[in-house]
């Protein structure tokens, strides 16, 4: 490091945890709009589809497989899906914030970071949504990817940092984060 060249520190802790949330890469005609305030089940059904659409595609090519052994199997299966489908479609605003994957992510206040399967490029602009309570109301966030790290097993780590955080947000996120690490603390106690 040059004699004047500042030290270059996080702004706020960041801890490992597991959210439900779902992301959606943006063109630059798209990075240009601005995000509801709040969203309903219509919008996260359709602003962020590559969760269900992705579990929706490994269910098909399971079931590809299978038929390759068993075309009754395969039907069944078939059926099973279809039925679950119509069922997601009538779910109520509350039911599809459950249906988002809970994954593992490095959560901060000013951003975080999470694993994907295919590369995401430097300066893309992502939107995010998180729940950090599930019975309130997710998080809408505009992030731009500062770092992808490739990994061995073709997975790629994605760091983002938030560009559109409130202080309301920012607020919450820290709250979240203050109240797991007190729930860590609390249970390395009881070891």
């Amino acid at each position: 490091m040059m004699k004047d060249e500042p030290l270059k520190q996080r702004a706020y802790y960041r801890m490992d945890t597991m959210l439900p949330m779902s992301y959606r890469i943006l063109s630059e005609s798209e990075a240009s709009l601005q995000l509801p305030a709040t969203a309903d089940a219509a919008f996260i059904e359709h602003y962020f589809p590559s969760a269900l659409s992705e579990i929706e595609t490994r269910v098909q090519a399971s079931i590809d497989t299978i038929r390759d052994k068993s075309a009754l199997m395969a039907d069944a299966l078939t059926a099973i899906n279809e039925k679950l489908n119509f069922i997601m479609h009538g779910l109520g605003e509350e039911a599809i914030k459950h249906t988002l994957p809970t994954l593992p992510v490095n959560l901060s206040a000013g951003g975080l970071s999470f694993s994907v399967s295919q590369p995401i490029a430097d300066k893309t602009t992502i939107d995010l949504i998180l729940f950090l309570n599930i019975q309130a109301e997710p998080l809408l966030l505009r992030s731009h990817v500062v770092k992808v790290i490739p990994h061995p097993d073709a997975s790629f780590t994605v760091a983002v940092e938030f560009t559109n955080l409130t202080e309301e947000m920012r607020r919450q996120l820290v709250y979240f984060i203050q109240t797991k690490e007190l729930e860590m603390a609390r249970h390395k106690q009881s070891l």
